[in-house]
């Protein structure tokens, strides 16, 4: 039955409701992340909440990869105001983040980039506030619009 209602998801509108676990202002139970540009990098952090843990007492392993998808697409966003998707992403889990630390996550270029660019390779890391390096990975994104 066609209710006339388009599927939440549809592919042919890649517009911001701002409904984002991580960074959407109006999600209820999202992080709400904010980003901070530095020349031609990224930089968001947050705090490991025991909502978000997998084994006790450490940050699940899926939401180091899901804040630093968050910056890889951000990046070109924010600097090239082109809205973009990951469509790779390899990720490298290095070190265990505690539930209650401070999780910095940053992004930035891998190789030369410019708002024309078909495609965006992009480097992103997770650092604890101790200098540890929680992950890294490095993930290729593609321009929607």
């Amino acid at each position: 039955m066609n209710t006339g209602r388009q599927p939440v998801g549809r592919q042919d509108a890649w517009e911001d409701d701002g409904y984002c676990y991580l960074c959407g202002p109006r999600n209820p139970e999202g992080l709400k992340l904010s980003f901070t540009i530095t020349g031609e990098r990224i930089e968001t952090s947050f705090i490991a909440e025991r909502r978000h843990q997998g084994y006790r007492g450490v940050l699940h392993g899926g939401f180091l990869a899901m804040a630093m998808d968050e910056v890889l697409v951000h990046l070109p966003w924010k600097l090239f105001g082109r809205k973009n998707v990951t469509a790779e992403l390899s990720v490298r889990l290095l070190a265990q983040a505690p539930v209650g630390s401070r999780v910095t996550v940053r992004a930035s270029f891998a190789r030369p980039a410019s708002a024309g660019d078909r495609m965006w390779h992009v480097d992103a890391e997770c650092v604890l506030d101790d200098g540890t390096v929680a992950a890294k990975c490095s993930g290729k994104c593609v321009p929607v619009e």
